[in-house]
């Protein structure tokens, strides 16, 4: 297996069981609640993302266009920018099978996404940061720096950002927030980690460093940026311990149900509702 960077494209085309391959997104998920892991990517089960997700799609969308022209040297204007997300919204709610609450949700939702990334274009506007990656889609056969194995399958992921910079390559990762605030480190740790590690495969160089920037959408939104140390020996054996574990629990078929917090945000919760843990013989009560 090789590892190598991928277009947008070939990664929507990657797309395969379980086994094929791991991703961040994949990882992310699994540890939050398996159960919901196994709906997704087990039974197949999918549904339209929620308003939230949508919106985090679109601002996605609209800072890809932004450093798309940056790294050919064009700057866009606020204009411009809005416009961009203006032409391309019916479009991808359409493709999502968005469903949206009340009639004036979807205009709300747009004009939303066009102030939150017209706030990142000001919040960076005189900034001269040198773009070496947009959307960089990744694949590597990552390999467990305590035992030198390579992993029996590889990795891919998307890098929103890698930006040039004093300390070396920069990996960013964009974020909308409800609020905003300073993470702890490990609410990011094994997604940067994931990042750095196929990098590191890709490249043979270390990253200089790995930032989180939140576009926060408060009534005034505002932007955070969180950076983060270069990924150490340290993180890199806690990322390959998670992946064993992650790795176990598909071979034994094992997806344990996981209720609590994030259940609010889950977007399949009709199924989990359904869900009777394989028993489905009449209870005695």
């Amino acid at each position: 297996m090789s590892s190598e960077v991928l277009s947008r494209d070939a990664l929507v085309k990657r797309r395969g069981a379980v086994s094929d391959y791991l991703s961040p997104s994949r990882l992310s998920l699994w540890m939050r609640c398996p159960l919901a892991f196994k709906f997704r990517y087990i039974d197949g089960i999918r549904t339209p993302p929620t308003e939230n997700l949508f919106l985090g799609k679109q601002v996605h969308d609209g800072l890809e266009f932004v450093y798309r022209h940056r790294q050919a040297g064009v700057r866009l204007s606020r204009e411009e920018v809005s416009g961009h997300i203006a032409r391309h919204w019916s479009t991808a709610a359409e493709q999502e099978q968005m469903e949206f609450r009340k009639p004036d949700a979807s205009d709300k939702l747009k004009a939303k996404c066009q102030l939150l990334v017209a706030c990142y274009l000001d919040e960076f506007a005189g900034t001269n940061e040198k773009v070496i990656g947009v959307e960089s889609a990744m694949e590597a056969v990552l390999v467990d720096p305590l035992t030198g194995d390579r992993l029996g399958l590889p990795m891919v992921g998307v890098s929103d950002l890698l930006l040039e910079t004093d300390d070396g390559p920069v990996l960013v990762d964009f974020k909308t927030a409800a609020r905003g605030g300073e993470p702890i480190e490990q609410q990011h740790e094994i997604q940067l980690a994931c990042y750095a590690a196929m990098f590191r495969e890709l490249t043979g160089d270390l990253e200089g460093g790995l930032e989180v920037r939140s576009l926060v959408k408060t009534k005034t939104p505002r932007i955070e940026v969180h950076r983060y140390e270069r990924r150490s020996h340290r993180h890199m054996a806690r990322l390959f311990a998670v992946i064993g574990e992650y790795l176990r629990a598909i071979e034994l078929g094992e997806f344990n149900y996981r209720p609590g917090f994030n259940c609010m945000f889950c977007d399949v919760r009709q199924p989990c509702i359904e869900w009777d843990a394989g028993r489905n013989q009449a209870a005695p009560f």
